[in-house]
Protein backbone atom coordinates (compact mmCIF):
# COMPACT_ATOMS: atom_id res chain seq x y z
CA UNK A 1 0.00 0.00 0.00
CA UNK A 2 3.24 2.02 0.48
CA UNK A 3 2.67 5.33 -1.50
CA UNK A 4 -0.81 4.81 -2.80
CA UNK A 5 -3.81 7.62 -1.72
CA UNK A 6 -6.39 6.10 0.37
CA UNK A 7 -9.61 8.71 0.95
CA UNK A 8 -7.56 12.20 1.80
CA UNK A 9 -4.63 10.21 3.40
CA UNK A 10 -1.28 9.51 1.49
CA UNK A 11 -0.07 6.03 2.73
CA UNK A 12 3.86 6.22 3.19
CA UNK A 13 4.64 3.15 5.25
CA UNK A 14 3.95 0.17 6.98
CA UNK A 15 4.03 0.33 10.61
CA UNK A 16 2.68 -2.98 11.93
CA UNK A 17 -0.27 -5.35 12.85
CA UNK A 18 -2.10 -5.73 15.94
CA UNK A 19 -5.00 -7.49 16.97
CA UNK A 20 -8.05 -5.62 14.98
CA UNK A 21 -6.03 -5.22 11.86
CA UNK A 22 -3.00 -3.25 10.11
CA UNK A 23 -1.12 0.27 10.91
CA UNK A 24 0.24 2.44 8.42
CA UNK A 25 1.71 5.79 8.74
CA UNK A 26 0.32 8.65 6.21
CA UNK A 27 -0.02 11.93 5.72
CA UNK A 28 -3.58 13.99 6.20
CA UNK A 29 -3.57 15.56 3.02
CA UNK A 30 -5.86 18.48 4.03
CA UNK A 31 -4.39 19.13 7.57
CA UNK A 32 -0.78 18.65 6.43
CA UNK A 33 -0.27 16.23 9.40
CA UNK A 34 1.39 12.48 10.02
CA UNK A 35 -1.36 9.93 11.35
CA UNK A 36 -1.67 6.71 11.87
CA UNK A 37 -4.12 4.69 10.06
CA UNK A 38 -5.13 1.22 11.69
CA UNK A 39 -7.22 -0.71 8.56
CA UNK A 40 -10.10 -2.84 10.36
CA UNK A 41 -9.16 -6.36 10.00
CA UNK A 42 -11.44 -8.21 7.43
CA UNK A 43 -12.98 -11.18 9.43
CA UNK A 44 -14.05 -8.06 11.71
CA UNK A 45 -15.30 -6.17 9.29
CA UNK A 46 -17.02 -8.95 7.56
CA UNK A 47 -19.42 -9.45 10.55
CA UNK A 48 -22.20 -6.32 10.34
CA UNK A 49 -22.78 -6.17 14.15
CA UNK A 50 -19.54 -6.56 15.16
CA UNK A 51 -18.57 -4.00 13.20
CA UNK A 52 -21.33 -1.64 14.15
CA UNK A 53 -20.67 -2.00 17.77
CA UNK A 54 -16.69 -1.48 16.86
CA UNK A 55 -17.60 1.85 14.97
CA UNK A 56 -19.55 3.24 17.85
CA UNK A 57 -17.11 2.33 20.68
CA UNK A 58 -14.59 4.23 18.43
CA UNK A 59 -16.31 7.50 17.77
CA UNK A 60 -17.10 6.75 21.52
CA UNK A 61 -13.45 6.75 22.22
CA UNK A 62 -12.87 9.82 19.91
CA UNK A 63 -14.30 11.92 22.98
CA UNK A 64 -11.58 11.22 24.86
CA UNK A 65 -9.21 14.00 25.92
CA UNK A 66 -6.36 13.48 27.93
CA UNK A 67 -2.75 14.16 27.85
CA UNK A 68 -1.77 10.28 28.08
CA UNK A 69 -4.45 8.87 26.03
CA UNK A 70 -3.46 8.80 22.05
CA UNK A 71 -5.75 10.67 20.08
CA UNK A 72 -8.57 8.89 17.77
CA UNK A 73 -9.16 11.54 15.18
CA UNK A 74 -12.16 9.75 12.74
CA UNK A 75 -13.78 6.70 12.01
CA UNK A 76 -13.70 6.57 8.06
CA UNK A 77 -14.24 3.87 4.98
CA UNK A 78 -13.19 4.28 1.54
CA UNK A 79 -13.78 1.63 -0.75
CA UNK A 80 -15.39 -0.24 1.70
CA UNK A 81 -12.28 -0.54 3.61
CA UNK A 82 -12.86 0.88 6.94
CA UNK A 83 -10.10 2.23 8.86
CA UNK A 84 -8.91 4.58 12.20
CA UNK A 85 -6.94 7.86 11.75
CA UNK A 86 -5.39 8.58 15.03
CA UNK A 87 -1.93 10.26 16.21
CA UNK A 88 0.82 8.86 15.34
CA UNK A 89 2.93 7.78 18.10
CA UNK A 90 6.64 7.96 16.39
CA UNK A 91 8.94 6.29 19.61
CA UNK A 92 9.08 3.13 20.42
CA UNK A 93 5.83 1.20 22.24
CA UNK A 94 6.63 -0.58 26.18
CA UNK A 95 6.99 -3.80 25.25
CA UNK A 96 10.29 -2.60 23.01
CA UNK A 97 11.59 -0.88 25.88
CA UNK A 98 10.39 -3.99 28.51
CA UNK A 99 13.06 -6.02 25.91
CA UNK A 100 15.87 -4.28 27.22
CA UNK A 101 15.43 -5.65 30.74
CA UNK A 102 13.50 -4.16 33.66
CA UNK A 103 12.89 -0.59 34.15
CA UNK A 104 14.44 1.75 36.99
CA UNK A 105 12.05 2.28 40.03
CA UNK A 106 11.38 6.04 39.34
CA UNK A 107 10.44 5.42 35.32
CA UNK A 108 8.20 2.20 35.90
CA UNK A 109 6.44 3.89 38.41
CA UNK A 110 6.19 6.94 36.42
CA UNK A 111 4.72 5.52 33.41
CA UNK A 112 2.42 3.51 35.80
CA UNK A 113 1.30 7.07 37.52
CA UNK A 114 0.53 8.13 33.63
CA UNK A 115 -1.63 5.32 32.77
CA UNK A 116 -3.59 5.07 35.80
CA UNK A 117 -4.13 8.65 35.35
CA UNK A 118 -5.51 8.20 32.02
CA UNK A 119 -7.30 5.19 33.02
CA UNK A 120 -9.44 7.56 35.83
CA UNK A 121 -10.17 9.99 32.88
CA UNK A 122 -11.45 7.23 31.11
CA UNK A 123 -13.41 5.19 33.69
CA UNK A 124 -14.76 8.65 34.78
CA UNK A 125 -16.75 8.38 31.08
CA UNK A 126 -17.81 5.32 31.56
CA UNK A 127 -14.84 3.57 29.07
CA UNK A 128 -13.16 0.71 29.68
CA UNK A 129 -10.02 0.31 27.93
CA UNK A 130 -10.09 -4.09 28.37
CA UNK A 131 -6.58 -4.83 26.60
CA UNK A 132 -4.10 -3.21 28.74
CA UNK A 133 -0.48 -4.42 28.00
CA UNK A 134 3.22 -2.97 26.82
CA UNK A 135 2.10 -3.32 23.05
CA UNK A 136 -0.80 -0.78 23.78
CA UNK A 137 1.50 1.67 25.34
CA UNK A 138 3.24 3.99 23.05
CA UNK A 139 6.00 6.77 23.33
CA UNK A 140 6.15 9.65 21.67
CA UNK A 141 9.59 11.40 20.29
CA UNK A 142 9.86 13.34 24.11
CA UNK A 143 9.49 10.27 25.38
CA UNK A 144 5.35 10.86 27.06
CA UNK A 145 3.63 7.71 27.31
CA UNK A 146 0.18 7.35 25.75
CA UNK A 147 -2.34 4.42 25.83
CA UNK A 148 -3.81 3.63 22.84
CA UNK A 149 -6.95 1.91 21.24
CA UNK A 150 -9.23 2.99 24.19
CA UNK A 151 -12.41 1.24 23.73
CA UNK A 152 -11.46 -0.64 20.78
CA UNK A 153 -11.21 -4.04 22.48
CA UNK A 154 -15.00 -4.36 22.98
CA UNK A 155 -15.99 -4.42 20.18
CA UNK A 156 -13.79 -6.88 18.86
CA UNK A 157 -14.17 -9.39 21.51
CA UNK A 158 -17.88 -8.93 20.35
CA UNK A 159 -16.74 -10.90 16.68
CA UNK A 160 -16.97 -15.00 17.22
CA UNK A 161 -13.57 -14.61 14.98
CA UNK A 162 -10.14 -14.51 17.08
CA UNK A 163 -8.52 -11.41 17.07
CA UNK A 164 -5.97 -11.25 14.81
CA UNK A 165 -2.54 -11.12 16.57
CA UNK A 166 -3.97 -12.86 20.18
CA UNK A 167 -1.30 -14.63 22.55
CA UNK A 168 -0.13 -15.64 25.13
CA UNK A 169 0.91 -11.81 25.90
CA UNK A 170 -2.53 -10.89 26.01
CA UNK A 171 -3.90 -13.08 28.09
CA UNK A 172 -1.00 -12.80 30.42
CA UNK A 173 -3.21 -9.48 31.93
CA UNK A 174 -6.10 -10.75 32.29
CA UNK A 175 -7.81 -10.27 35.90
CA UNK A 176 -9.75 -13.37 37.40
CA UNK A 177 -13.07 -11.97 36.51
CA UNK A 178 -12.18 -11.56 32.96
CA UNK A 179 -11.19 -14.91 32.89
CA UNK A 180 -14.97 -15.94 33.37
CA UNK A 181 -16.02 -13.23 30.61
CA UNK A 182 -17.17 -10.59 33.29
CA UNK A 183 -14.84 -7.31 32.19
CA UNK A 184 -14.92 -4.03 33.98
CA UNK A 185 -12.93 -1.00 35.39
CA UNK A 186 -11.66 -2.97 37.83
CA UNK A 187 -9.83 -5.37 35.15
CA UNK A 188 -7.96 -2.35 33.76
CA UNK A 189 -5.99 -1.83 36.97
CA UNK A 190 -5.66 -5.13 37.14
CA UNK A 191 -3.84 -5.49 34.05
CA UNK A 192 -1.85 -1.32 35.05
CA UNK A 193 -0.84 -3.84 38.24
CA UNK A 194 0.40 -6.88 35.79
CA UNK A 195 2.32 -4.28 33.34
CA UNK A 196 3.90 -2.53 36.62
CA UNK A 197 5.04 -5.73 38.02
CA UNK A 198 6.65 -6.42 34.93
CA UNK A 199 8.26 -2.76 34.44
CA UNK A 200 10.11 -3.54 37.80
CA UNK A 201 10.99 -7.12 38.03
CA UNK A 202 11.03 -8.28 34.17
CA UNK A 203 9.31 -10.63 34.43
CA UNK A 204 5.16 -11.94 34.41
CA UNK A 205 3.90 -12.09 37.94
CA UNK A 206 1.63 -15.16 37.32
CA UNK A 207 3.37 -17.79 35.55
CA UNK A 208 2.18 -20.50 32.73
CA UNK A 209 4.04 -22.72 29.76
CA UNK A 210 0.89 -21.58 27.72
CA UNK A 211 -2.29 -20.13 27.90
CA UNK A 212 -4.80 -21.93 29.54
CA UNK A 213 -2.12 -22.61 32.32
CA UNK A 214 -1.72 -18.91 32.68
CA UNK A 215 -5.19 -18.22 32.96
CA UNK A 216 -5.61 -21.21 35.75
CA UNK A 217 -2.65 -19.00 37.24
CA UNK A 218 -4.30 -16.02 37.15
CA UNK A 219 -7.35 -17.42 38.41
CA UNK A 220 -6.27 -19.21 41.07
CA UNK A 221 -2.68 -18.78 41.85
CA UNK A 222 -1.08 -15.78 44.45
CA UNK A 223 1.28 -13.28 42.13
CA UNK A 224 5.12 -13.78 42.54
CA UNK A 225 6.94 -11.17 45.31
CA UNK A 226 7.70 -8.43 43.64
CA UNK A 227 10.81 -7.48 46.30
CA UNK A 228 12.29 -11.23 45.46
CA UNK A 229 13.53 -9.86 41.86
CA UNK A 230 13.29 -6.28 42.68
CA UNK A 231 14.77 -5.87 46.20
CA UNK A 232 15.23 -1.73 46.12
CA UNK A 233 11.91 -1.33 45.08
CA UNK A 234 10.07 -0.11 48.07
CA UNK A 235 7.64 -1.60 50.54
CA UNK A 236 4.84 0.63 49.52
CA UNK A 237 4.80 -0.24 45.52
CA UNK A 238 4.79 -3.87 46.87
CA UNK A 239 1.69 -3.01 48.94
CA UNK A 240 0.41 -1.27 46.01
CA UNK A 241 0.76 -3.74 43.62
CA UNK A 242 -0.61 -6.20 45.86
CA UNK A 243 -3.96 -4.53 46.01
CA UNK A 244 -4.24 -4.05 42.19
CA UNK A 245 -3.66 -7.80 41.92
CA UNK A 246 -6.32 -8.85 44.08
CA UNK A 247 -8.45 -11.30 43.19
CA UNK A 248 -11.82 -9.71 44.23
CA UNK A 249 -12.32 -6.68 41.83
CA UNK A 250 -13.41 -4.70 44.98
CA UNK A 251 -10.61 -5.19 46.82
CA UNK A 252 -8.63 -2.89 44.29
CA UNK A 253 -8.06 0.81 44.50
CA UNK A 254 -9.80 2.34 41.22
CA UNK A 255 -7.69 3.91 38.79
CA UNK A 256 -7.96 7.48 40.25
CA UNK A 257 -7.13 6.29 43.63
CA UNK A 258 -4.30 4.41 41.79
CA UNK A 259 -3.30 7.55 39.84
CA UNK A 260 -2.85 9.81 43.28
CA UNK A 261 -1.13 6.90 45.11
CA UNK A 262 1.24 6.16 42.32
CA UNK A 263 2.34 9.69 41.45
CA UNK A 264 2.68 10.02 45.57
CA UNK A 265 5.41 7.11 45.23
CA UNK A 266 6.51 8.82 42.08
CA UNK A 267 7.00 11.96 43.07
CA UNK A 268 5.52 13.55 40.54
CA UNK A 269 2.75 14.87 41.07
CA UNK A 270 -0.94 15.05 38.89
CA UNK A 271 -1.22 18.24 36.96
CA UNK A 272 -4.26 20.32 37.63
CA UNK A 273 -5.45 19.22 34.23
CA UNK A 274 -5.23 15.31 35.74
CA UNK A 275 -6.99 16.39 38.46
CA UNK A 276 -9.84 17.51 37.47
CA UNK A 277 -9.86 14.34 34.63
CA UNK A 278 -10.20 11.91 37.87
CA UNK A 279 -13.89 13.35 38.74
CA UNK A 280 -17.33 12.69 36.57
CA UNK A 281 -17.23 15.21 34.10
CA UNK A 282 -21.00 17.48 35.10
CA UNK A 283 -20.45 18.86 31.60
CA UNK A 284 -17.30 18.74 29.28
CA UNK A 285 -16.58 20.51 26.24
CA UNK A 286 -18.27 23.71 27.31
CA UNK A 287 -16.02 25.70 25.22
CA UNK A 288 -15.73 23.51 22.30
CA UNK A 289 -16.70 24.80 19.25
CA UNK A 290 -17.36 22.39 16.40
CA UNK A 291 -18.49 23.15 13.14
CA UNK A 292 -21.19 19.94 13.02
CA UNK A 293 -23.42 19.20 10.30
CA UNK A 294 -26.78 18.84 11.52
CA UNK A 295 -28.70 15.70 10.89
CA UNK A 296 -32.21 16.85 8.71
CA UNK A 297 -35.92 16.36 9.92
CA UNK A 298 -34.03 15.55 13.80
CA UNK A 299 -37.00 17.17 16.21
CA UNK A 300 -36.39 16.87 19.84
CA UNK A 301 -38.98 17.85 22.56
CA UNK A 302 -39.48 17.87 25.75
CA UNK A 303 -40.55 14.61 28.07
CA UNK A 304 -40.90 13.58 32.21
CA UNK A 305 -39.09 15.30 34.83
CA UNK A 306 -38.54 18.22 32.32
CA UNK A 307 -35.46 16.04 30.00
CA UNK A 308 -35.08 15.98 26.19
CA UNK A 309 -35.26 13.68 24.04
CA UNK A 310 -35.54 12.69 20.25
CA UNK A 311 -38.39 12.85 18.95
CA UNK A 312 -37.38 10.04 15.96
CA UNK A 313 -37.66 11.31 12.48
CA UNK A 314 -41.12 9.76 10.85
CA UNK A 315 -39.38 6.67 9.68
CA UNK A 316 -40.68 2.86 10.55
CA UNK A 317 -40.53 3.15 13.98
CA UNK A 318 -41.78 6.72 14.87
CA UNK A 319 -44.35 7.66 17.25
CA UNK A 320 -45.14 11.63 18.31
CA UNK A 321 -46.37 12.17 21.79
CA UNK A 322 -49.43 14.48 22.05
CA UNK A 323 -48.71 18.29 22.84
CA UNK A 324 -50.94 18.46 25.38
CA UNK A 325 -49.15 15.42 27.10
CA UNK A 326 -45.38 17.40 26.41
CA UNK A 327 -46.88 20.40 28.08
CA UNK A 328 -48.63 18.92 30.71
CA UNK A 329 -44.85 16.77 31.86
CA UNK A 330 -43.18 19.99 31.48
CA UNK A 331 -45.27 21.75 34.13
CA UNK A 332 -45.07 19.17 36.80
CA UNK A 333 -41.05 19.41 36.10
CA UNK A 334 -41.53 23.01 37.32
CA UNK A 335 -42.42 22.08 40.63
CA UNK A 336 -40.75 18.91 41.52
CA UNK A 337 -39.91 18.97 45.44
CA UNK A 338 -36.31 17.53 46.63
CA UNK A 339 -36.47 16.66 49.84
CA UNK A 340 -35.07 12.80 51.10
CA UNK A 341 -35.55 12.06 54.41
CA UNK A 342 -32.85 10.18 56.23
CA UNK A 343 -29.67 11.39 54.23
CA UNK A 344 -27.27 12.68 56.15
CA UNK A 345 -26.34 15.15 52.76
CA UNK A 346 -29.55 16.38 52.67
CA UNK A 347 -30.32 19.78 54.40
CA UNK A 348 -31.57 23.20 53.60
CA UNK A 349 -28.28 24.19 51.20
CA UNK A 350 -29.09 20.98 49.41
CA UNK A 351 -32.45 21.53 48.78
CA UNK A 352 -31.51 24.75 47.59
CA UNK A 353 -28.79 23.70 45.20
CA UNK A 354 -31.33 20.95 43.88
CA UNK A 355 -33.87 23.92 43.28
CA UNK A 356 -31.82 26.27 41.74
CA UNK A 357 -30.65 23.04 39.27
CA UNK A 358 -33.79 22.43 38.34
CA UNK A 359 -34.80 26.25 37.76
CA UNK A 360 -31.71 26.48 35.44
CA UNK A 361 -32.45 22.80 33.67
CA UNK A 362 -36.15 24.47 32.76
CA UNK A 363 -34.62 28.30 31.50
CA UNK A 364 -32.81 25.48 29.33
CA UNK A 365 -35.26 23.84 28.41
CA UNK A 366 -37.31 27.46 27.21
CA UNK A 367 -34.15 28.28 25.10
CA UNK A 368 -33.74 25.14 23.44
CA UNK A 369 -37.00 25.00 22.27
CA UNK A 370 -36.39 28.48 20.70
CA UNK A 371 -33.70 26.83 18.86
CA UNK A 372 -30.65 28.79 21.30
CA UNK A 373 -28.24 25.42 21.84
CA UNK A 374 -25.01 27.18 22.66
CA UNK A 375 -27.45 29.15 25.61
CA UNK A 376 -29.71 26.11 26.50
CA UNK A 377 -25.68 23.90 26.89
CA UNK A 378 -25.15 26.71 29.36
CA UNK A 379 -28.14 26.42 31.32
CA UNK A 380 -27.98 22.65 31.25
CA UNK A 381 -23.91 22.61 32.53
CA UNK A 382 -24.74 25.40 35.07
CA UNK A 383 -27.33 22.97 36.37
CA UNK A 384 -24.92 20.12 36.63
CA UNK A 385 -22.48 23.06 38.18
CA UNK A 386 -25.33 22.97 41.40
CA UNK A 387 -26.05 19.49 41.32
CA UNK A 388 -23.48 17.24 40.24
CA UNK A 389 -25.92 14.12 39.37
CA UNK A 390 -29.05 15.82 38.06
CA UNK A 391 -29.80 13.28 35.81
CA UNK A 392 -32.41 15.73 33.85
CA UNK A 393 -29.53 17.79 32.85
CA UNK A 394 -26.86 15.74 31.64
CA UNK A 395 -29.93 14.02 29.48
CA UNK A 396 -30.57 17.63 28.27
CA UNK A 397 -27.06 18.19 26.95
CA UNK A 398 -26.59 14.86 25.35
CA UNK A 399 -29.95 16.05 23.42
CA UNK A 400 -27.91 18.96 22.23
CA UNK A 401 -25.18 17.03 21.00
CA UNK A 402 -27.42 15.13 19.30
CA UNK A 403 -29.62 18.00 17.47
CA UNK A 404 -25.58 19.39 16.56
CA UNK A 405 -25.12 15.78 15.32
CA UNK A 406 -22.55 15.15 17.76
CA UNK A 407 -22.98 11.48 18.50
CA UNK A 408 -20.07 10.54 20.43
CA UNK A 409 -20.57 13.52 23.10
CA UNK A 410 -24.49 12.65 22.91
CA UNK A 411 -23.59 9.11 24.05
CA UNK A 412 -21.36 9.82 26.84
CA UNK A 413 -24.18 11.84 28.71
CA UNK A 414 -26.45 9.27 27.81
CA UNK A 415 -24.09 6.74 29.16
CA UNK A 416 -23.56 8.58 32.16
CA UNK A 417 -27.04 8.37 33.27
CA UNK A 418 -27.90 4.89 31.85
CA UNK A 419 -24.72 3.03 33.74
CA UNK A 420 -24.77 5.13 37.12
CA UNK A 421 -28.26 4.54 37.52
CA UNK A 422 -28.64 8.72 37.83
CA UNK A 423 -32.63 9.80 38.53
CA UNK A 424 -35.42 8.16 38.70
CA UNK A 425 -36.63 4.82 36.27
CA UNK A 426 -38.34 7.03 33.94
CA UNK A 427 -35.40 9.10 33.64
CA UNK A 428 -32.79 6.46 33.24
CA UNK A 429 -35.10 4.64 30.72
CA UNK A 430 -35.21 8.31 28.23
CA UNK A 431 -31.34 7.02 28.81
CA UNK A 432 -31.20 3.67 27.27
CA UNK A 433 -33.83 5.10 24.43
CA UNK A 434 -32.00 7.60 23.11
CA UNK A 435 -28.84 4.97 22.91
CA UNK A 436 -30.94 3.14 21.42
CA UNK A 437 -31.93 5.98 18.98
CA UNK A 438 -28.39 6.67 18.38
CA UNK A 439 -27.54 2.79 17.53
CA UNK A 440 -30.56 2.31 15.12
CA UNK A 441 -28.97 5.57 12.67
CA UNK A 442 -26.11 3.36 12.90
CA UNK A 443 -27.73 -0.36 11.91
CA UNK A 444 -26.65 -1.47 15.32
CA UNK A 445 -30.28 -3.08 15.28
CA UNK A 446 -28.72 -6.03 18.87
CA UNK A 447 -27.32 -3.05 20.45
CA UNK A 448 -30.55 -0.81 19.79
CA UNK A 449 -32.89 -3.60 20.96
CA UNK A 450 -30.60 -4.01 24.09
CA UNK A 451 -30.81 -0.37 24.93
CA UNK A 452 -34.81 -0.11 24.03
CA UNK A 453 -35.51 -3.29 25.98
CA UNK A 454 -33.58 -2.09 29.17
CA UNK A 455 -35.83 1.47 28.45
CA UNK A 456 -39.26 -0.22 28.36
CA UNK A 457 -38.71 -2.22 31.57
CA UNK A 458 -37.58 0.62 33.49
CA UNK A 459 -40.67 2.61 32.29
CA UNK A 460 -43.27 0.05 30.28
CA UNK A 461 -45.77 2.71 30.20
CA UNK A 462 -44.50 3.82 27.20
CA UNK A 463 -45.26 2.85 23.88
CA UNK A 464 -42.65 4.70 22.31
CA UNK A 465 -40.23 2.02 24.26
CA UNK A 466 -41.68 -0.93 22.73
CA UNK A 467 -42.21 0.03 19.71
CA UNK A 468 -38.79 1.08 18.78
CA UNK A 469 -37.74 -2.63 20.49
CA UNK A 470 -39.44 -4.52 18.27
CA UNK A 471 -38.60 -2.23 14.87
CA UNK A 472 -34.94 -2.95 16.27
CA UNK A 473 -35.88 -6.82 16.68
CA UNK A 474 -36.98 -6.99 12.85
CA UNK A 475 -34.01 -5.30 11.61
CA UNK A 476 -32.10 -7.72 13.33
CA UNK A 477 -33.88 -10.30 11.80
CA UNK A 478 -35.61 -11.52 14.84
CA UNK A 479 -38.99 -10.95 13.37
CA UNK A 480 -40.96 -13.87 15.38
CA UNK A 481 -39.71 -11.76 18.78
CA UNK A 482 -40.67 -8.76 17.55
CA UNK A 483 -43.95 -10.24 16.69
CA UNK A 484 -44.26 -11.21 20.34
CA UNK A 485 -43.22 -7.96 21.70
CA UNK A 486 -45.25 -5.65 19.48
CA UNK A 487 -48.75 -7.48 19.64
CA UNK A 488 -48.01 -7.75 23.79
CA UNK A 489 -47.93 -4.26 23.12
CA UNK A 490 -50.92 -3.77 21.29
CA UNK A 491 -53.12 -5.59 23.96
CA UNK A 492 -52.22 -2.31 26.22
CA UNK A 493 -51.81 0.39 23.69
CA UNK A 494 -54.68 -0.68 20.52
CA UNK A 495 -55.15 2.62 18.98
CA UNK A 496 -51.42 3.34 18.40
CA UNK A 497 -50.88 3.37 14.15
CA UNK A 498 -46.81 2.61 14.65
CA UNK A 499 -47.41 -0.58 16.58
CA UNK A 500 -49.81 -2.10 14.36
CA UNK A 501 -47.50 -0.58 11.48
CA UNK A 502 -44.34 -2.33 13.09
CA UNK A 503 -46.90 -5.48 13.74
CA UNK A 504 -47.12 -5.97 9.83
CA UNK A 505 -43.30 -5.33 9.09
CA UNK A 506 -42.49 -8.24 11.13
CA UNK A 507 -45.44 -10.17 9.86
CA UNK A 508 -44.06 -9.25 6.36
CA UNK A 509 -41.06 -10.46 7.09
CA UNK A 510 -42.21 -13.91 7.88
CA UNK A 511 -44.19 -14.20 5.01
CA UNK A 512 -47.67 -13.82 6.68
CA UNK A 513 -49.01 -11.31 3.63
CA UNK A 514 -53.02 -11.29 4.94
CA UNK A 515 -51.97 -10.98 8.95
CA UNK A 516 -49.77 -7.84 7.67
CA UNK A 517 -52.58 -6.50 5.36
CA UNK A 518 -54.19 -6.77 8.04
CA UNK A 519 -52.55 -4.92 10.88
CA UNK A 520 -51.30 -1.88 7.89
CA UNK A 521 -55.20 -1.49 7.14
CA UNK A 522 -56.06 -0.74 10.98
CA UNK A 523 -52.52 1.69 10.88
CA UNK A 524 -54.05 3.64 8.18
CA UNK A 525 -57.60 3.72 9.55
CA UNK A 526 -56.15 5.03 13.14
CA UNK A 527 -53.95 7.70 11.11
CA UNK A 528 -54.30 8.39 7.16
CA UNK A 529 -51.09 10.39 6.73
CA UNK A 530 -48.98 8.22 8.58
CA UNK A 531 -46.65 7.47 5.43
CA UNK A 532 -44.43 4.15 6.46
CA UNK A 533 -48.24 2.44 6.65
CA UNK A 534 -49.07 3.56 3.22
CA UNK A 535 -45.60 2.79 1.67
CA UNK A 536 -45.28 -0.24 3.70
CA UNK A 537 -48.66 -1.24 2.58
CA UNK A 538 -48.15 -0.59 -1.27
CA UNK A 539 -44.73 -3.03 -0.67
CA UNK A 540 -47.43 -5.81 0.48
CA UNK A 541 -49.91 -5.31 -1.67
CA UNK A 542 -47.20 -5.83 -4.76
CA UNK A 543 -46.31 -9.32 -2.97
CA UNK A 544 -49.86 -10.18 -3.64
CA UNK A 545 -49.92 -8.97 -6.46
CA UNK A 546 -52.70 -6.10 -6.17
CA UNK A 547 -51.15 -3.40 -8.40
CA UNK A 548 -53.85 -1.35 -8.39
CA UNK A 549 -53.80 -1.14 -4.58
CA UNK A 550 -50.27 -0.84 -4.69
CA UNK A 551 -50.26 2.18 -7.17
CA UNK A 552 -52.95 4.15 -4.72
CA UNK A 553 -51.18 3.35 -1.84
CA UNK A 554 -47.83 4.57 -3.69
CA UNK A 555 -49.06 7.49 -4.55
CA UNK A 556 -50.74 8.51 -1.13
CA UNK A 557 -46.97 7.71 0.45
CA UNK A 558 -45.55 10.42 -2.26
CA UNK A 559 -47.77 13.56 -1.24
CA UNK A 560 -47.06 12.19 2.88
CA UNK A 561 -42.69 10.81 2.72
CA UNK A 562 -41.17 14.18 2.35
CA UNK A 563 -37.24 12.03 2.66
CA UNK A 564 -36.42 11.37 -0.99
CA UNK A 565 -33.91 8.57 0.62
CA UNK A 566 -37.35 6.71 2.01
CA UNK A 567 -39.16 7.43 -0.93
CA UNK A 568 -36.13 5.78 -3.03
CA UNK A 569 -36.18 2.74 -1.33
CA UNK A 570 -40.08 1.59 -1.12
CA UNK A 571 -39.65 2.95 -5.18
CA UNK A 572 -36.82 0.11 -5.79
CA UNK A 573 -38.98 -2.37 -4.44
CA UNK A 574 -42.04 -1.57 -6.61
CA UNK A 575 -40.32 -1.34 -9.35
CA UNK A 576 -38.33 -4.26 -8.52
CA UNK A 577 -41.80 -5.92 -8.31
CA UNK A 578 -42.63 -4.15 -12.02
CA UNK A 579 -45.66 -2.36 -10.15
CA UNK A 580 -44.34 1.13 -11.36
CA UNK A 581 -43.00 -0.39 -15.06
CA UNK A 582 -45.95 1.67 -16.79
CA UNK A 583 -46.32 4.43 -14.09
Amino acid sequence: MEGTRVSHYEITRRLGRGGMGEVWEAVDLDLGRRVALKFIAAELAAEPEAFRRFEREARLAAALSHPHIATLYAFERDAGRPFIAMELMSGESLRVRLAAGPLPVAEALRIARDVASALAHAHSRDIIHRDIKPENLMFDLEGVAKVTDFGLAKAAQASRFTMVGTSLGTAAYMAPESVRGETGKPADVFALGVMLHEMLAGALPFKGVNSLALLYSIANSEPESLRARRPDAPEAVESLLARMLAKDPGARPDAAAAARELAQLSGEALTDAELRSLEPPPATHATEEVEVERVPGRELAPRTGGELVAKPRRRWYALPLPRAVVLALAALAMVRVFWHPGDPRRGPAFDRARAEATALNNRGMAAFQKESLDAARGYFEAALRQDPENAQALNNIGMVFLRQGDDPHATLHFTQVAQRRLGDAAVQAVAHYNLGDIDLRAGAWSSAADEFRQAAALDSDSPAYWNNLGYALIRAGRAAEARAVLDSALARFPTMAALHKNAALAAFQMGENERALAQLDRAVQLDRSFAPARGLRARVRAVAGNRSGALEDWSAYLALQPDPQERAEVEAELRERRVLAQH
